[in-house]
C-alpha cells in the first residue's frame, strides 16, 4: 500500500454539503446522451428520431475509431436529436420505457480471462466509452497498451459525492470490475482511497491501494500519478470514474447494462442537499422542483470548480456524479478589495479579517476581471504537483510545445489546476490554459 500525504491544496468550505440521506426516487421520462461530453471524437449516428431502442444498443460511433460505439442509456425510443452548427450532433434524448428495461435477463459472459477477451467484450457491449486515458482525458484507444490503470474512490472536490457511502452496497460488482480491468494492463492497477475506507480491497492481490490524506486536489488522478508514477509523452494511463465501477461490474458478472448511479444535489441554493438514486444522463428539473432557495441560480453538472453549466431543463453529463447549484450574482461589493473582511468575505491567504471555518455561500461573482499574470505564489500554494505551474502556463500562452512537454503538461488536466483559477488574483482561467496546451499538442501531433 502506498501512503500519500498532500500538503498543498485547499478544501473549499462551501455551504450546502449533502447530508447522507436520499431524496425520494423520481420517475425519469427521458434521459440524455451528449457526444459533446467526449473529447476529440467525430460522432456518426446509427439511429434516427422515433427509432425504437433497447438499453445498450449502439447509437453512434466515432468516425476516427469505428470500433468504439456508445450505448443507448435507456430502452424506449429516440425522442429527439439536437443538432448544432454544421449539423454537429449535440444531444440525443431518449424516451424511457421502464417495461422494456425490466424484461432484460442476466447472461453471464465467458472468455474474459485475457486482455483481448475483455477488450472485445467491452467493444461488443458498447461499454468502451467508460474507459478514459491520461494524458488528454479522452476516451481510451483499445489498441493502446496502458502503462497502468488508476481509479479514484476518494473524490475531494467541493460538494463531491462520498464513494464510501454511495458504493457501500456494491462490493460484489466493484470487485468484479477491478478483476477484469486488471486484465487490460501488464502494469499495476492503482486504487485511490481515504484511510479506513474500502478496507475489503486490501485483500485483493492484484490491486495497489494508494491511501491519500490532505486537502483537495489530493484525490485527483493527476496529483497521485505525479507522486507515484509520473508520465511523459510516450506513456498511456487508463482510468474509470469511481461511480461507474458497479456498471462495469454488472456487465462483467451478469452481462447486463444497468445505467443506475448515485449522485448528489448540493450547494448554497439547495434546500435539502442530499443524495439521489438515479441513472446516467438524468434530467435536472425533477430534482430541483421545490428544492431551490431562489430562482436566479447557476446549475452545474459536476463540481463547482470544473463542472459545466446546464439549464434547468437540461441533463447531467456522462461522467459527472454531482449537481451543484449556486447563486448568480453580478454586483460587486462595496469598497471591493478595501473591504475589511468578516463573514461576507472568503480568503484562503488571510487577506481579510475573519476566518473560513464557517461554510460560505459562494456565488458566480468573480470580484474582478481577467488581467495579466501576477506571479506572487498564489497558484503554488494550492498546487501539490511537482510542476512549475506558472512557467507551464506561460509556455502554453507562448505556444512553445517543447517547453510545455519539458515542464510536465502530460501530467496535468483542468481538474488538477482548478484551485489555481479559484485563488488567482489575476482571475486567470488556468484550467482553460492547460486545455489549450493539451489541444495544441493533440492536434499537432
Amino acid at each position: 500500500m502506498f501512503k500519500l500525504k498532500i500538503k498543498n491544496g485547499h478544501n473549499v468550505n462551501i455551504a450546502g454539503n449533502p447530508d447522507k440521506k436520499f431524496l425520494p426516487t423520481r420517475h425519469h421520462s427521458s434521459v440524455s446522451l451528449s457526444p459533446e461530453n467526449f473529447r476529440y471524437i467525430k460522432p456518426k449516428l446509427l439511429v434516427k428520431e422515433n427509432d425504437s431502442i433497447q438499453l445498450g444498443d449502439p447509437v453512434f460511433f466515432d468516425k476516427l475509431n469505428p470500433d468504439i460505439k456508445w450505448p443507448a442509456i435507456a430502452s424506449g425510443k429516440i425522442s429527439k436529436i439536437v443538432y448544432g452548427d454544421r449539423r454537429v450532433i449535440k444531444e440525443i434524448i431518449f424516451e424511457v420505457n421502464d417495461d422494456k428495461e425490466k424484461s432484460l435477463q442476466p447472461n453471464s459472459p465467458n472468455g474474459l480471462s485475457s486482455k483481448e477477451g475483455v477488450i472485445n467484450y467491452l467493444l461488443e457491449k458498447n461499454m468502451w466509452p467508460f474507459l478514459k486515458q491520461r494524458p488528454f482525458n479522452k476516451v481510451a484507444n483499445p489498441s493502446d497498451n496502458p502503462k497502468s490503470i488508476i481509479i479514484s474512490l476518494a473524490n475531494t472536490a467541493p460538494l463531491a459525492i462520498n464513494h464510501h457511502f454511495t458504493l457501500s452496497d456494491q462490493q460484489e460488482y466493484i470487485v468484479s470490475a477491478l478483476k477484469h480491468l486488471k486484465e487490460l494492463t501488464d502494469g499495476k492497477l492503482f486504487l485511490i482511497v481515504r484511510p479506513g475506507e474500502f478496507t475489503y480491497l486490501s485483500d485483493l492481490e492484484y490491486i495497489d491501494l494508494v491511501e491519500i490524506e490532505g486537502p483537495h486536489p489530493a484525490g485527483n488522478i493527476g496529483v497521485v500519478l505525479n507522486h507515484i508514477q509520473p508520465i511523459n509523452n510516450k506513456d498511456i494511463i487508463w482510468t474509470v470514474e469511481g461511480h461507474h465501477l458497479p456498471i462495469l461490474g454488472k456487465i462483467f458478472s451478469d452481462g447486463i447494462f444497468d445505467p443506475s448511479i448515485t449522485i448528489n444535489i448540493a450547494g448554497p441554493c439547495v434546500k435539502k442537499p442530499s443524495y439521489i438514486k438515479t441513472r446516467l444522463g438524468c434530467p435536472v428539473d425533477i430534482y430541483c422542483q421545490d428544492n431551490l432557495t431562489r430562482d436566479d441560480v447557476r446549475i452545474i453538472s459536476g463540481n463547482v470548480l470544473t463542472g459545466k453549466e446546464i439549464n434547468l431543463d437540461g441533463y447531467t453529463n456522462f461522467y459527472d456524479s454531482s449537481i451543484s447549484i449556486i447563486e448568480k450574482s453580478f454586483e460587486r461589493s462595496f469598497m471591493g478589495w478595501l473591504h475589511p473582511g468578516g463573514s461576507s468575505k472568503y480568503s484562503i491567504f488571510n487577506a481579510y479579517i475573519g476566518d473560513n471555518k464557517k461554510p460560505y455561500k459562494f456565488t458566480t461573482l468573480q470580484n474582478g476581471s481577467e488581467r495579466a499574470f501576477v506571479p506572487i505564489g498564489a497558484w503554488e500554494k494550492v498546487f501539490p504537483m511537482d510542476i512549475y505551474i506558472n512557467e507551464l502556463a506561460r509556455s502554453i500562452v507562448a505556444n512553445d510545445v517543447d517547453e510545455m512537454e519539458q515542464l510536465g503538461i502530460y501530467e496535468c488536466d483542468e481538474e488538477d489546476v482548478a484551485l489555481c483559477s479559484f485563488v488567482c488574483p489575476s482571475k486567470t482561467d488556468v484550467g482553460g490554459i492547460i486545455r489549450k496546451g493539451l489541444d495544441l499538442i493533440y492536434f499537432d501531433g
